[in-house]
């Protein structure tokens, strides 16, 4: 049976129900947050190793670049003789250091790197070479008789076969030596490590790259299975709602507009009102024709009548009231001794505080010659502190004859309803606590309690 179905013919409790879809949606909403944290992580780790990857391969451009650049100028240097290629080449390798700045990013953004292997390799070619480099411009210098010899090369010490060469067979070795098989193999050699390193580079990149790429392919797979999962669960918020607590209310103000009882469909709350509203609906038909404000309520006081507390009592849920009744102290003596016109000050006094000291909703009623009962109703729990305040209060207006009214004070018997007693059965609890009240002083409040029912037999 579908919980549509179960909602209809049984009532859902849309409290219950509101609770359950926010736990799931609490629970959806921390794992939608969880994997979008985990996609922008993924994220961020795949922009990282692209942007790893694009410095480190600038880095190995710009070592290349640097060998080549001083391979150009010594070549050049020893060819044409022009000192400008030897000052650019000591710019370069002493001043801008390309290549050591190159090998330190590599390092840095690649400390476990398998490319670190080929690129150390290249650069200890590339020193190597600069070997080769150097002795070839200290040739160039000596055949040259240019003795401002820069701080490199003054270390570089010619054999002394080489020192007994002429100037010619000088400038030819340093054309040589930049220029046989042996120097193109050793840049060979660079190019293949770099080449090397540049590959092992974009194969760990590119591994790196392929994983991010797949845990943020599954993260928004997640995302877009949790946003249409959410948006299910409110779809059904929102239907079952309607179902169940809009669509009977908005019907149920259709039947009270033309005075019918209501459905009793919908969610378990508003079955309970319609239950409860049709009650009250069929009570208040029944009397309806015989109950007028003057046939209810007491002509004297204003208050209900014997007759109103009747019908009042059949159309209350007992379960949450506590019913009260108040005996005016010594009644009989004040109209023994001051006259019934007093004593009917004090019954309008009586009732008009009263009416000043309990809620519009509450029921006050007089039921006989001095005896008054109050209806408390929709109770919360443990309500006792609060009718004790209000008897006291009632008692301090009572005694108060400062506008001329006659002085009196009440004794109050109380019941509270448990869902079990009947109108008369919370009637006759009130009345022995009442009596409780007389029997030890008046002038107070007493709440009915179990073992009264032995004194209650006594009595």
């Amino acid at each position: 049976m579908s919980l549509i179905k179960k909602g209809v013919e049984r009532g859902v409790s849309l409290r219950r129900f509101s609770w359950l879809m926010l736990f799931l949606s609490a629970i959806i909403m921390a794992i939608l947050l969880y994997t979008t944290i985990s996609t922008v992580r993924a994220f961020d780790a795949l922009s990282d190793a692209t942007g790893d990857y694009i410095e480190l391969a600038a880095a190995a451009d710009d070592l290349m670049d640097a060998s080549d650049y001083l391979t150009e100028e010594v070549q050049r240097y020893t060819v044409i003789g022009d000192r400008t290629h030897l000052e650019n080449y000591f710019r370069e390798a002493e001043g801008e250091r390309r290549r050591e700045h190159a090998l330190a990013v590599m390092f840095k953004n690649a400390p476990n790197s398998p490319a670190l292997a080929q690129l150390q390799s290249a650069m200890n070619e590339s020193m190597d070479l600069m070997n080769r480099e150097h002795y070839a411009m200290r040739l160039m210098l000596d055949a040259s008789g240019d003795m401002d010899i820069p701080a490199a090369l003054q270390k570089v010490e010619l054999t002394e076969e080489d020192k007994a060469l002429s100037r010619e067979e000088k400038t030819n070795k340093a054309q040589l030596l930049t220029h046989d098989a042996d120097y193109y193999a050793q840049k060979s050699r660079i190019r293949e490590d770099m080449q090397e390193c540049v590959d092992t580079l974009t194969g760990s990149t590119q591994k790196t790259r392929e994983e991010m790429e797949a845990r943020t392919g599954t993260s928004l797979k997640w995302m877009i299975a949790l946003i249409l999962l959410q948006s299910i669960c409110v779809f059904k918020i929102l239907w079952l709602t309607t179902r169940l607590g809009v669509r009977p209310l908005l019907k149920a103000v259709n039947h009270i507009r033309k005075d019918e009882q209501l459905p009793v469909t919908g969610a378990q709350e508003f079955r309970y009102l319609a239950d409860t509203y049709n009650k009250m609906y069929h009570t208040y038909k029944k009397n309806i024709e015989s109950l007028s404000f003057k046939a209810s309520h007491d002509e004297l006081t204003g208050v209900y009548n014997r007759a109103g507390y009747d019908l009042i009592r059949e159309s209350l849920d007992l379960s949450s009231t506590a019913l009260m009744i108040l005996d005016v102290n010594f009644f009989k003596e004040i109209n023994d001794t001051s006259g019934h016109e007093t004593g009917d000050e004090a019954l309008k006094k009586v009732g008009r505080v009263l009416t000043e000291n309990f809620r519009s909703v509450d029921y006050i009623c007089r039921i006989g010659g001095d005896e008054f009962t109050v209806f408390m109703v929709n109770l919360k729990d443990e309500p006792e502190e609060l009718i004790r305040r209000k008897v006291d209060q009632i008692n301090a207006a009572l005694m108060d004859d400062s506008d001329g009214s006659p002085s009196v004070s009440m004794s109050v018997g109380i019941a509270i309803g448990d869902g079990e007693a009947d109108s008369q059965e919370l009637f006759r609890r009130a009345d022995t606590a009442l009596y409780h009240v007389k029997e030890n002083g008046r002038m107070g409040c007493c709440f009915y309690e179990k073992d009264m029912k032995i004194k209650e037999n006594e009595r």
